[in-house]
């Protein structure tokens, strides 16, 4: 049927859905004249012939006569029939009134609407999350209808930017935001201002991003105004933030164009929160940052000429700012904070020239005196969280350690070995004291492979150094010490 195939092609819907439609459309329009009865319409495709059958469904008892048949009389006449089964109880002339018709033509509408909705509704649910190009095509009320090409989509005003204007035939980058099933006619909700769309241009743009060389961290927005995006690269050579701006400014640029001049600032991600907050108030400068980890805040200092910078245009700048980094951010200017150094009593570990973020992350384990820091190791110091090596020397330039590290307590015993060594032993002359010291010295810098035979040494020949080098050496020439090892036996 001619018909029946152009009618799939014009809505781009198989031909056994429009078929379907049709026929359902066609039994309820005849159900009036069923007298109460189900009516089944059956239509050949090929030739176009409709067949109007009444029907009842085959029950053991019978509760709706209209509806439904005894399994025995049904078995009068159709031997084979079974519980659940339909039967044909008459047929309905196919002459429909003109009332009839429009009702059918109406219902088939219907149907097929739907249908095309459930195919579209299918095909998007997997595009969730997804960046597209579609057409503004018309606006109705606060809502803006958009063309995806196979079906429309709506952009209502929370997902509009403030700042655009719309217009139909206007072409743009939407991101697939949810199907929403109760609403009616568009089920596909898409949007301009979620910060998926931002992140799925620079994923477009930036092919470093796409393969995972160059990972985005954070971003935060203020639709149609400005952005800031944190990038980190993970593998060693890459540069984020110019890989992400591009040649010229090209890759960012074209980001900026598809949101319409929305400003974006290329942060590059810190796992040091001081420097990350730093980035994060680019533009402006940043002269000194002071954490409260237990407030989760920062105080930052910036020049007097940088502090409207800093803040930014109705304080958008560090709004910004703080939500990439998350921490509480206040800005204030270097007189500012002078004035408020001055007025406010110094602890001890300022007094002694810790800088105040070194002090916040001692602060953390409970240290406040520069008693507790002395009894510190090396190892316990940078077991503190965010405690580098380079904030450990310059604590170290300030507060030296009374607990020695494992390597300097291994160099005092030999020190005090040697001493033992010289002060018990009458065998040795100016030139050979020099030359165990020199031996000593050298064999810290020794391979741990060196072969070497090991000799037993009993407790009373402990100090008896020419039994030890006889056995060591083979040698006979007394008081020569060969290898710093020696000295290391004797302390065994």
């Amino acid at each position: 049927m001619l018909a029946l195939t152009a009618l799939a092609h014009d809505r781009s819907l198989p031909q056994s859905v429009v078929l379907s439609a049709i026929q359902a459309a066609l039994e309820h329009a005849y159900k009036k004249d069923a007298n109460g009865q189900e009516v089944r319409v059956d239509l050949d495709p090929d030739t176009g012939n409709t067949v109007v059958r009444t029907i009842k469904v085959v029950v053991e008892t019978v509760e709706e006569s209209d509806l439904e048949i005894s399994l025995s009389q049904a078995q009068n006449h159709f031997p084979d029939i079974k519980i659940g089964e339909e039967v044909t109880t008459g047929y309905i002339e196919p002459d429909p009134g003109r009332i009839t018709a429009q009702t059918a033509r109406q219902l088939v509408l219907q149907k097929l609407r739907e249908a095309e909705r459930q195919l579209v509704a299918n095909e998007y649910s997997n595009k969730i999350g997804e960046i597209m190009s579609g057409t503004i095509s018309r606006i109705e009320g606060r809502d803006v209808i958009v063309s995806l090409g196979r079906g429309e989509a709506v952009m209502p005003p929370q997902e509009q930017v403030n700042s655009e204007k719309y217009r139909i035939g206007q072409q743009l980058k939407f991101i697939i935001l949810k199907l929403d099933q109760e609403r009616r006619g568009h089920e596909i909700v898409v949007s301009r201002s979620n910060v998926d769309l931002l992140k799925e241009l620079f994923v477009l743009e930036v092919p470093e991003i796409n393969s995972g060389i160059i990972e985005i961290k954070n971003i935060v927005r203020e639709p149609g105004s400005r952005s800031k995006i944190a990038v980190n690269s993970i593998q060693d050579g890459i540069d984020a933030v110019g890989a992400c701006v591009g040649l010229r400014g090209l890759r960012i640029q074209n980001v900026v164009n598809e949101l319409l001049g929305e400003k974006i600032d290329v942060i590059e991600w810190s796992e040091d929160p001081v420097e990350f907050i730093i980035k994060s108030l680019s533009p402006s400068e940043v002269e000194k940052v002071m954490l409260n980890s237990t407030e989760n805040s920062a105080q930052v200092t910036v020049p007097e000429s940088q502090l409207s910078l800093a803040i930014g245009k109705d304080g958008q700048n560090v709004r910004l700012a703080a939500k990439l980094c998350g921490w509480k951010v206040d800005i204030s200017s270097e007189n500012n904070m002078s004035e408020v150094a001055d007025n406010e009593p110094k602890t001890e570990l300022a007094k002694a020239g810790i800088d105040s973020n070194t002090e916040e992350l001692l602060k953390v384990v409970d240290v406040n005196t520069i008693e507790q820091i002395k009894n510190m190791s090396k190892d316990e110091l940078l077991g503190i969280g965010g405690m580098t090596e380079n904030r450990l020397k310059a604590l170290r330039e300030i507060i030296p350690s009374s607990k020695p590290d494992k390597t300097e307590e291994s160099s005092e015993i030999k020190e005090e070995i040697v001493e033992k060594i010289v002060s018990d032993s009458e065998v040795f002359s100016s030139d050979d004291l020099v030359e165990i010291m020199e031996n000593s010295k050298s064999s810290e810098n020794e391979d741990d492979d060196i072969d070497e035979e090991k000799t037993s040494v009993g407790e009373k020949d402990i100090w008896n150094i020419d039994s030890i080098v006889k056995k060591k050496s083979g040698n006979s020439k007394k008081g020569v010490i060969r290898f710093a090892e020696d000295i290391d036996d004797l302390k065994n």
